[in-house]
């Protein structure tokens, strides 16, 4: 049985949809999809990502992309002549 249309858009994205909200192209989505990278529930022929899961886990990614660009505790301090110094 099929879910109707409405209730897959307001409720699913599309595999491709949800990879391109963190980069991916329609094939990375789809080979993320197939690895359990994004996941994903079968309705017939179409592959649907749960949208509050995903934005749950996108949100988590985000989050810890900003914490990796900006950590500053893992800056070390340089001595003139690019040493290291304690």
């Amino acid at each position: 049985m099929r879910l109707p249309q409405e209730l897959r858009e307001r409720h699913y994205y599309s595999v491709d949809i949800a990879g391109a909200q963190i980069g991916w192209s329609r094939a990375g989505s789809y080979r993320a999809a197939e690895r359990g990278d994004i996941p994903v529930e079968r309705d017939g022929r179409f592959l649907l990502v749960p949208k509050r899961k995903w934005d749950r886990i996108v949100k988590r990614i985000t989050r810890e992309e900003r914490t990796l660009k900006f950590d500053p505790g893992s800056e070390t301090k340089k001595s003139p002549g690019g040493v290291s110094g304690a």
